[in-house]
């Protein structure tokens, strides 16, 4: 899906495009950030409920500086 994003973007708007940060809209917890910023074109994440405690809001910092 980010693929097609990144595809779409750059095919309307050009190679400005290529900068634009796509985020992955869905659950993100400690336990599953790595395998989601480890996706091509995923450049951040929308965080909700883990974003309440320290302990998984941390480890999705950490998958995200190490991805």
């Amino acid at each position: 899906v980010h693929g097609f994003c990144r595809r779409h973007l750059v095919s309307e708007f050009g190679s400005t495009a290529v900068d634009v940060p796509l985020l992955y809209g869905g659950s993100v917890k400690g336990s599953n950030a790595a395998e989601i910023f480890a996706v091509k074109n995923v450049d951040g994440a929308l965080v909700g409920g883990a974003s309440l405690r320290a302990d998984d809001f941390s480890a999705i910092i950490d998958a995200l500086e190490n991805a």
